[in-house]
């Protein structure tokens, strides 16, 4: 005997014709890889492609940045890779699971997820690590999140989610934590976790039948959305968001509130070489010469050369005010 809760936990029915592909060839889906290698290339003949400098021409874009603007860096970010594996791995991902997707969806819906999906993804790496990261790995596992909660409404979606590959993802979903760990190398399992997160959560959503298990899957959504957009507008606890609008108070002359912003980073765990060299700028620039003296002593004894860098900026500084 079926019982209700049997009954509303299954995938809606589709009708007959929603079977067939909506869209006969994936061209979204070739976009956004050809961007990605495009992206990788352009970076491998970019003279400056380890600096900031380099790096934004090609979509990665600094905390300071983005807060200024530069919202879209949340969506190129996605196509930015540094090493060939990295490259590989996501390319070969994002056109099996992608490219199925798009083609049982529709371009438009398809370009819809995608977009939010590295948006959010980026978002939340950005909120907890204070870098959007790079790579398409947080949209990756969006599609095969809302693949693997989707399959039972999308029969083809079985083809490429064999039991092979989803302990696959669920192993490197935990594997890169440990690697992260441990120091062996630095991944952004903050976007991969929000992009499975998201892409399960809009699986489900239209999965389920009835509004009573939609419901809490559309509040966990809307949450998670609110979260990937917290860091433009809000984030005390974060040393890179405290940093960047210490900077921005700097510019402006806000000599104040930049020391205090700069103490509040550098206590959160900021770099410390970074938070002393500007420390002592900014209380220069406030005429406060006996913090000045301090942070330079502070300073020297973390990097005895950055300490004369920004002793000799100063004093060419006093020397251009008094001519």
């Amino acid at each position: 005997m079926e019982t209700a809760t049997d009954h509303t936990s299954r995938p809606a029915p589709l009708p007959a014709d929603a079977l067939k592909n909506r869209q006969r060839f994936p061209i979204l889906t070739w976009v956004a890889c050809a961007a990605c290698v495009v992206v990788f290339v352009g970076l491998l003949d970019e003279p400056n492609r380890d600096s900031w400098e380099g790096l934004q021409k090609w979509g990665f874009y600094p905390y300071e940045k983005i807060l200024d603007g530069a919202f879209w860096g949340l969506v190129t970010s996605t196509f930015v890779h540094m090493e060939i594996w990295h490259l590989a791995f996501n390319l070969y991902w994002l056109w099996v699971l992608g490219s199925r997707l798009e083609q049982a969806i529709g371009s438009l819906g398809w370009l819809a997820f995608f977009l939010i999906a590295a948006a959010v993804s980026s978002g939340i790496e950005l909120l907890f690590d204070g870098s959007t990261g790079i790579g398409a790995s947080g949209a990756g596992y969006a599609l095969f999140g809302f693949m693997w909660m989707a399959r039972g409404r999308y029969p083809r979606f079985v083809e490429v989610l064999d039991q092979r590959t989803i302990l696959l993802f669920v192993v490197w979903l935990f594997l890169c934590v440990g690697l992260t760990i441990f120091g062996i190398k630095s991944i952004g399992n903050y976007a991969h976790f929000a992009g499975l997160g998201l892409g399960a959560g809009v699986g489900a959503l239209v999965s389920f039948e009835r509004w009573r298990w939609r419901q809490p899957v559309a509040a966990g959504l809307a949450a998670l959305v609110v979260a990937a957009a917290l860091p433009l507008v809000w984030s005390q606890w974060s040393p890179a968001w405290t940093a960047t609008r210490a900077v921005k108070a700097h510019k402006k002359g806000d000599f104040q509130t930049a020391i205090k912003r700069y103490e509040r980073s550098l206590r959160l765990g900021a770099d410390k070489v970074w938070c002393w060299s500007n420390l002592a700028i900014a209380y220069h620039s406030a005429g406060d010469q006996a913090h000045r003296h301090g942070a330079i002593r502070k300073l020297r004894e973390l990097d005895e050369g950055r300490a004369r860098e920004v002793e000799r900026t100063l004093f060419e500084s006093l020397q251009m005010k008094w001519k």
